[in-house]
């Protein structure tokens, strides 16, 4: 039992798909990506580190009007 015609041509688009990933280069980091990836990093903890530090004197506020 053979190959019908289309699963001829599926298997053709696959190889040449396959073919064509080959020959990509993989992208290369300058210095401007990996500025970019340290000012989104800033962008993701900075708001997390404003809340626990308002957290923490609120926290210190509290307890030092509580017990002063």
């Amino acid at each position: 039992m053979g190959y019908s015609d289309h699963d001829e041509l599926a298997r053709r688009r696959a190889a040449r798909a396959g073919q064509e990933t080959q020959k990509e280069e993989l992208p290369r980091f300058t210095w401007t990506d990996t500025l970019a990836m340290i000012i989104a990093a800033y962008q993701v903890l900075l708001p997390v580190v404003l809340v626990m530090i308002g957290v923490l004197l609120a926290v210190y506020f509290l307890f030092r009007w509580a017990f002063h």
